[in-house]
């Protein structure tokens, strides 16, 4: 059970923090005594103390109450009284104590604080003409003020109308008990408020200063006088006299909520976090809110923390709860209950409270619960792994995921636990095993790649922790940390507390050589090591038997560690060899350390040398360099027995090949020799001597592990292919990238020409219509003025499926557009350039020279494209000038001919056109010169090209008497499909002739044409 401390009891509501708060509050005030020929200043003109009251108002009855009651002076004001001893005190206590001048809507109107005329300002003031001058009031010269009415039942209680507990009685019936509204400020206090007001906006802060605690002395409820002084001394820089006054303001503005929150933001932006002072304080101004309005959520949750803060974790609890019931499933306020009930040792608690939440959002679309995140289940798992029952934290971790990932009703894994094939980021080769699995049903990103790598550590600590420790699977999640890459964007540099937390998993349950694997690279961020890491690290090294490499983390230790806590004294009296001690001893040492690795030996030993402050000595890089090689080289040769049966689409062998390879390619890319940040810098011309030694001996063999360059590429293409084949184009595109960014074929040309033919096709294979476009580009761009480049860039947009978007988008017409225009560039005379051009054209293909190489021709297949991507566009009068320009050029070739007659009859068929008739005459014209050449051609197929194309044109101009003879003449004519590489368009003719009949309900064509063509 909870220990409730005196403090969580009381909750800041104390006596004594109450004359704290007060005392701080006075200082705003002069000292009376110091006060020289001012009237309006008395001791009884300054606040009284405040002490607890059941409304909630800190003021003093004291005086007004004790003792007895003083005498009434007929010549002063009301709101004066003569003591014993003659003087005049004005009662600000009792007005301020009194429940009918402090009330329920604590602001006047707007228009009491309007500006008064100038001649009422000098008329309302003109009885403090004396007390300017620095007289003293006397009894024959007092300083009235003008009463104003009271409404009936709200005068000010005696003596014999209290009750014994010295509140008022209730006499009367029908009387209002609490706060009330505030009377109406007096005309004084209006001039007053004006004239400080006015002296502040002119930066006269003493002249404001005293007006405005003139003004708080007529009428001290009023809110608006202490906000504006609070203003006055936050503009002077004295922050503590602005809190104070707006301290003293809050009071008397019982039911606004906001004067509260201001002073506690700013007390807490003025404190430490553990000021427990200031945070009192703060609990203090939210407590006030909270009595008036018990669901004001903005305070509650403010207050909580502040709780949490101060120890009060149980208040803070039911804070956060009565939060929940006001806003259910509020996901924010089930993380700091989480983190609460934990401190609380109460985590069944939270985990109920998730449960009801996670019902909830299961039950409502999936779109309504973006609030719960990945996040949330991180926490609610861990609360299962605190109470370390991590079989129902992986349960619940794999259910939650399912459902984040869109695949809630994915039954079959629901039963299956053997182990977590499920989240592997490829089908193959595991999950494809699973009986009643099938590929494709759900996508790829909703399995492994869809899961955050956070909870894929998650979930190899807990089935390393689990009762049947499975360390394989364990291991399988922290292999996707890849604790072998090393390059500018390799997994440990983002995530180095995953590494730690693997690294201690695998310390915690003895498997050491597992654990160095994720030790070692965090030797990189110097931010992530200290005298712990080096304290595990040494565990291991021991353990596996690295006494050398131990004592070096030990004596790291000693030199960080000025005061030594109780393990670095243990750490460092263990007895150590000493780092010379033999060298021998040390390559053996480093040779049993490999081979009793896993098969992942090479990630194990690629290391880079860190400061020599914080990093232990290197191994020996002789030994080391050799180990590595000889890895590489047998993980090669695996992969080439493997190839010919991952090419026959074994699942097995597939599989163990990509392992290998994604082995070396990790390998390849770990080196930044080979990613240099100026992709242009050529490797081959690096001299020796270089700052990596194994970049300089690549340069010098020409190879890299032995495995020469083009065999690396090689590798790479094979593996991207793969990939495509396995729809998986994500891993396909990444190890293409790798290739292209990589220095050593960046700077062949034969290998960037395979690397994009390759990339390509992987497009092509995966349907990817944007990525086979911008590949196409780059062809273009590489062989510009090369009539091939234009052709294979048509092709790919003709062999991908995914309609015309990207043939036709705005980066593709305008790069072809680039083209066009440095061809025509190249091909005008320099004294044309400045007139026909007003920006330089961009050549891209230069000679072994360096010199730009310009087109020597007018290319009709550019002329063309240009065209085809404007008429795909629907800008048929623009696509005509280029049509034009390739006819000039080619006035007998059929499919120019075709084009000028397809962009004519379709402008003709737009809203702007003037004379469609001579729009379509104009067509005609050149269609059937196109279908005169076609003729002529001795193919077949073209022959039955050009009928089917006659034909739907006019039944495209609806005239479908025309077109009933070209069909029947395609349907004479038929071919052997796709013979001579031509097509056979009898299909579609049969098929629109079809449409004609139908239409005509000619049912006995119809039924005669279908059964004859359109049957198989």
């Amino acid at each position: 059970m909870e220990e409730i401390t005196p403090a969580d009891s009381d909750d800041g509501f104390d006596e004594d923090r109450e004359k704290d708060l007060h005392s701080f509050s006075r200082s705003i005030y002069p000292d009376p005594d110091t006060v020289v020929g001012n009237p309006w200043w008395s001791k009884a003109h300054l606040p009284s103390s405040p002490a607890t009251r059941r409304d909630g108002l800190l003021h003093d009855l004291e005086r007004s109450h004790s003792g007895s009651q003083p005498e009434a002076n007929p010549n002063l004001s009301p709101y004066h009284v003569t003591t014993s001893d003659g003087s005049v005190s004005q009662v600000l206590e009792t007005r301020l104590a009194d429940p009918n001048l402090v009330g329920r809507d604590d602001h006047a109107s707007e228009s009491d604080f309007a500006l008064p005329e100038e001649d009422d300002i000098d008329e309302s003031l003109s009885g403090l003409s004396q007390s300017s001058s620095g007289d003293s009031p006397t009894k024959s010269q007092p300083l009235t003020l003008k009463r104003r009415d009271r409404p009936p039942g709200r005068g000010r209680c005696t003596e014999s109308s209290r009750s014994r507990g010295g509140l008022p009685r209730r006499s009367q019936k029908g009387i209002k008990r609490g706060h009330r509204k505030p009377l109406e400020p007096s005309n004084e206090f209006k001039a007053l408020h004006a004239q400080a007001t006015m002296a502040f906006i002119d930066a006269d802060y003493e002249l404001a200063e005293q007006l405005t605690l003139q003004a708080i002395l007529l009428n001290p409820e009023m809110y608006a006088a202490h906000s504006l002084l609070s203003e006055i001394h936050t503009a002077r820089g004295d922050y503590d006299k602005a809190l104070a006054a707006l301290f003293n303001g809050a009071h008397t503005s019982y039911r606004n909520p906001e004067p509260w929150f201001t002073i506690a933001r700013l007390i807490l932006a003025r404190a430490d976090d553990d000021d427990h002072s200031a945070l009192r304080d703060a609990l203090y101004c939210y407590n006030r809110i909270l009595v008036v309005d018990p669901g004001n959520i903005d305070a509650l949750h403010h207050r909580a923390p502040l709780r949490r803060k101060l120890g009060y974790k149980r208040r803070a609890a039911d804070d956060y709860e009565h939060l929940l019931r006001l806003d259910p499933h509020d996901v924010d306020v089930l993380r700091s209950l989480a983190a609460i009930y934990t401190e609380m040792d109460k985590p069944d608690r939270a985990i109920a409270l998730y449960d009801q939440s996670i019902l909830h959002y299961q039950s409502v679309d999936i779109e309504q619960t973006s609030t719960f995140s990945w996040s949330d289940v991180n926490i609610y798992v861990e609360l299962f792994a605190y109470q370390q029952r991590y079989a129902e934290a992986i349960m619940k971790l794999k259910s939650l995921s399912r459902w984040l990932l869109g695949r809630r009703n994915d039954v079959l894994w629901e039963t299956f636990s053997e182990d977590d094939r499920e989240w592997d980021l490829d089908d193959h080769p595991r999950r494809v095993l699973v009986h009643g699995f099938e590929s494709g049903t759900y996508p790829g990103e909703s399995y492994g790649s869809g899961m955050p790598l956070e909870l894929h550590v998650k979930l190899g600590i807990y089935r390393l922790k689990s009762q049947d420790r499975q360390v394989e699977e364990a291991t399988a999640r922290f292999e996707l940390l890849k604790p072998h890459d090393f390059s500018s964007k390799a997994r440990l540099y983002d995530y180095p507390d995953l590494f730690r937390d693997a690294a201690d998993a695998l310390r915690d349950t003895g498997f050491y050589h597992e654990a160095l694997r994720y030790y070692e690279p965090l030797q990189e961020i110097s931010d992530s090591v200290d005298t712990s890491y080096y304290a595990d690290m040494a565990t291991c090294y021991k353990a596996v038997g690295l006494e050398t490499e131990a004592g070096d983390c030990f004596r790291i230790i000693a030199s960080l560690e000025n005061d030594q806590s109780d393990k670095t004294a243990m750490l460092v009296n263990i007895e150590v060899d000493e780092r010379d001690k033999n060298e021998a001893t040390t390559a053996s040492s480093l040779e049993k350390y490999a081979t009793s690795r896993v098969p992942a030996t090479l990630a194990m030993l690629i290391s880079h040398q860190s400061k020599q402050r914080t990093r232990p000595p290197d191994l020996n890089r002789e030994l080391r360099a050799r180990l590595k090689e000889e890895t590489a080289r047998a993980l090669y040769g695996r992969t080439q027995e493997l190839l010919d049966q991952a090419r026959e689409d074994n699942p097995e062998a597939i599989a163990q090949w990509m392992a290998n390879s994604q082995e070396l390619v990790d390998d390849f890319q770990a080196h930044r020799g080979f990613f240099p940040s100026d992709k242009g810098l050529r490797v081959y011309g690096l001299p020796q001597g270089g700052d990596d030694p194994e970049i300089d001996a690549a340069v010098a063999a020409g190879d890299y592990r032995g495995i020469p360059f083009s065999s690396w590429l090689d590798l790479m293409l094979e593996y991207a292919l793969l990939a495509a084949r396995s729809h998986n184009s994500t891993k396909a595109y990444g190890i293409l990238k790798i290739a292209d960014d990589a220095n050593v074929f960046y700077c062949s040309p034969d290998s960037m020409f395979l690397i994009h033919v390759c990339w390509f096709t992987c497009a092509l294979i995966v349907n990817d219509h944007e990525t086979s476009c911008s590949v196409a580009r780059w062809f273009m761009k590489e062989f510009q003025f090369v009539t091939d480049g234009y052709r294979l860039f048509s092709a790919v947009n003709r062999l991908c499926d995914g309609g015309n978007s990207w043939f036709n988008c705005g980066p593709s017409q305008k790069y072809v557009l680039r083209q066009l225009k440095a061809m025509d560039h190249s091909l005008l005379g320099q004294s044309q350039h400045r007139i026909s051009f007003q920006e330089k054209a961009s050549y891209t293909t230069r000679d072994d020279e360096g010199n730009p190489i310009q087109a020597s021709d007018m290319d009709l297949s550019l002329l063309m494209l240009y065209g085809y991507i404007l008429y795909l566009g629907k800008s048929y009068s623009l696509a005509l000038n280029y049509f034009y320009r390739a006819f000039a050029l080619a006035p007998t070739n059929p499919m120019i001919n075709l084009s000028l007659a397809l962009a004519y009859i379709q402008h003709a068929f737009k809203r702007q056109s003037e004379n469609r008739h001579h729009l379509v005459t104009q067509g005609l014209t050149f269609l059937f010169t196109y279908y005169d050449l076609r003729h002529k051609s001795q193919v077949q197929s073209e022959q039955q090209e050009a009928d089917f194309n006659v034909a739907r044109t006019y039944h495209m101009l609806g005239l479908t008497h025309l077109a009933i003879p070209y069909y029947e003449r395609c349907l004479a004519s038929q071919t052997d499909r796709y013979e001579n590489t031509g097509m056979d368009f009898a299909v579609e003719a049969a098929f629109a002739l079809r449409n004609i009949w139908a239409a005509d309900e000619q049912m006995t064509q119809v039924l005669d044409i279908t059964s004859k063509y359109l049957v198989m």
